[in-house]
């Protein structure tokens, strides 16, 4: 009887203003696979993205649970893969990295290796290009992510337990490609030094759960400029969350999903958020989530 595996890893918003490529925060919301090794790759995939993703070995979770083992560990002849997925494709949520996380899990167990997540880490990077998501995605909580010479490191804080995210998805797929193009390459020696700062009072906001400090911290002069080109509504949404009560809002990863934390009245964030979305004529839909403590759970 071939051997089968099953996990579970959570969608993830990255960047959170100022942590460009840096800060995540795991979310209550999950990609779900169980896995078993087959003559050739079928794909049994519901939720969201279903009709979408491709069913074939190019799907990327059949790419991350062959791909990064080429050459070190035995080839796979095929997968039979089973999928309910409730995380968001394209907008900013972490769809890949919770994609590239299970694949390599699934990947792992099925030839029966035994592999850390600093392990799985490692192998993810190549994939993923950044090591934000993939730190949310097994570490759970809300992780800094911090890459050198090809190797990753995840440090990983206690999320204050009222502190929730309230997300303004938008109905369409997000232009994430082009939404990375509007990055500068080299920014502003003034506009680093205001994120270094804010990103320090996220560490310290975290810690010692000071709410106060949140809308400084979630404030950006290094990518969200650029990416409000793409997405026109961002500012708009950023603004009415904050006066509806959130405590900080920013862009969600490369977009354009926006995400408000707040630890009340998180319905009211919503439906401010979504008014100004509509004066924009976005299509959309708000999620009200509280924080994934755990990342990937195999079983």
């Amino acid at each position: 009887m071939s051997r089968t595996a099953s996990v579970r890893v959570p969608a993830s918003s990255a960047n959170l203003g100022p942590g460009f490529d840096v800060l995540a925060l795991a979310l209550d919301l999950h990609l779900e696979v169980t896995a078993r090794e087959a003559a050739r790759t079928t794909i049994e995939w519901k939720g969201e993205g279903a009709g979408e993703v491709p069913g074939t070995r190019r799907n990327l979770l059949a790419r991350a649970a062959q791909e990064p083992f080429n050459g070190w560990s035995r080839p796979l002849d095929g997968l039979e893969l089973r999928v309910h997925n409730r995380v968001p494709i394209g907008r900013g949520l972490g769809s890949s990295a919770a994609a590239i996380v299970a694949g390599i899990i699934l990947g792992g167990k099925l030839r029966g290796l035994r592999m850390s997540r600093q392990r799985v880490l490692e192998l993810a990077l190549p994939l993923e290009g950044h090591g934000d998501n993939l730190a949310a995605a097994l570490y759970g909580g809300f992780c800094i992510a911090t890459v050198e010479n090809g190797g990753a490191r995840v440090h990983r804080l206690d999320w204050p337990p009222r502190w929730r995210a309230v997300i303004l998805v938008p109905a369409a797929l997000s232009p994430t490609h082009e939404a990375r193009r509007l990055v500068p390459r080299r920014p502003a020696r003034q506009d680093a030094v205001f994120n270094l700062g804010r990103v320090a009072e996220w560490v310290l906001a975290t810690l010692e759960r000071d709410r106060s400090l949140l809308a400084s911290a979630m404030d950006d002069r290094l990518h969200q400029p650029g990416r409000a080109r793409a997405y026109p509504y961002l500012d708009d949404v950023i603004a009415a969350a904050e006066q509806a009560g959130a405590l900080g809002a920013a862009l969600s990863g490369a977009g354009g999903s926006v995400i408000a934390i707040a630890d009340a009245n998180l319905e009211r964030v919503g439906r401010a958020m979504g008014t100004a979305a509509r004066t924009h004529g976005l299509g959309h839909r708000l999620l009200m989530l509280s924080v994934a403590g755990r990342g990937a759970l195999r079983r």
